[in-house]
């Protein structure tokens, strides 16, 4: 199965082959992919239903290079969206810009000139991440670790990875291929660390996770609970603005943000952008699945309209 051929077992679990990512056997790790199973055999049930009633696409689409699995979020987006997925680009009305790779040197030319979506997200890089997010918002992430005095992190510059830590600064020789940033102190309450990461779709986030992890996995993919909240109660309108701004700016047209709330000075940092979104987190119940993808996919079907009207 096309499935299994992205990965390979190393170390004590499975590795995948294009992100370079991790994942140990465990029992957790057992049970989340039952759920993710089980969830992708609902929405294929939602689908065929729709079919089945002879519901018509709304539209037409082709990924480039790479057709994304059904653990993306982008598949079950495109299932409740009445997005139907093609392997043909001349049979297709859109064109999505799909890879598993944090840089290129330019961007891939889409099949056709029919519209794309992504096209020109070709370098999420953490370096590339903070210098937008500085442009963007203002104020920085990234710190000189050679001058900065204090706590601060060091990863990788590749997404993925999850192996950042912390580090006291100043630092003789920087390592070129890690990224140094400020250390934000996203708590809430000073013991549980929280990401709000932040789906985009056409630079608006129709609603937010809240992803929960103890201060051990504060760097890890390894959340102990996940919730779905408003993302007005979240983020303020102009917060708002300025992720619309950045995702403008990085050409993510449909992805996710990793955003951090600092404690200290109440700021929010985009530390990461991901083109390729996996989802939704396997953390959350079923029916916040369910809500969370049926969202994605208003917000796509709106975005797919409106671009074949463009």
């Amino acid at each position: 199965m096309a499935f299994f051929s992205d990965f390979e077992f190393s170390g004590g679990g499975i590795l995948a082959k294009e992100t370079g990512a991790h994942i140990r056997w465990s029992r957790s790790f057992a049970r989340d992919a039952l759920r993710i199973a089980s969830f992708i055999g609902l929405v294929q049930g939602l689908r065929a239903a729709r079919v089945v009633k002879g519901r018509e696409p709304r539209a037409r689409i082709c990924f480039f290079p790479r057709k994304p699995h059904s653990y993306y979020a982008i598949w079950p987006v495109c299932q409740l969206a009445d997005v139907k997925i093609v392997e043909r680009p001349e049979e297709a009305d859109l064109h999505f810009y799909f890879e598993d790779r944090e840089f290129r040197t330019g961007p891939l030319r889409a099949p056709s000139n029919r519209p794309a979506f992504n096209i020109g997200c070709y370098d999420i890089r953490k370096s590339v991440v903070s210098r937008v997010f500085e442009e963007v918002f203002g104020y920085s992430l990234t710190i000189d670790p050679k001058t900065h005095r204090g706590p601060a992190v060091e990863k990788s510059e590749l997404n993925g990875k999850h192996d950042g830590r912390i580090i006291e600064c100043p630092v003789e020789q920087p390592r070129s291929d890690r990224v140094y940033q400020r250390l934000v102190d996203n708590t809430f309450d000073g013991k549980e660390f929280v990401d709000i990461r932040t789906p985009v779709v056409g630079g608006k986030a129709p609603f937010v996770y809240l992803k929960r992890r103890a201060r051990g996995l504060r760097f890890s993919n390894e959340n102990h609970r996940v919730d779905l909240a408003p993302v007005d109660a979240m983020l303020s309108k102009a917060e708002q603005e300025r992720i619309a701004e950045f995702a403008r700016a990085m050409a993510l047209d449909f992805g996710g943000l990793d955003v951090l709330r600092d404690r200290e000075d109440g700021r929010i940092y985009v530390v990461d952008a991901n083109k390729t979104d996996m989802g939704p987190p396997s953390a959350l119940s079923g029916e916040d699945k369910l809500t969370a993808m049926r969202g994605l996919a208003d917000a796509f079907a709106g975005l797919v309209d409106e671009r074949l009207k463009a």
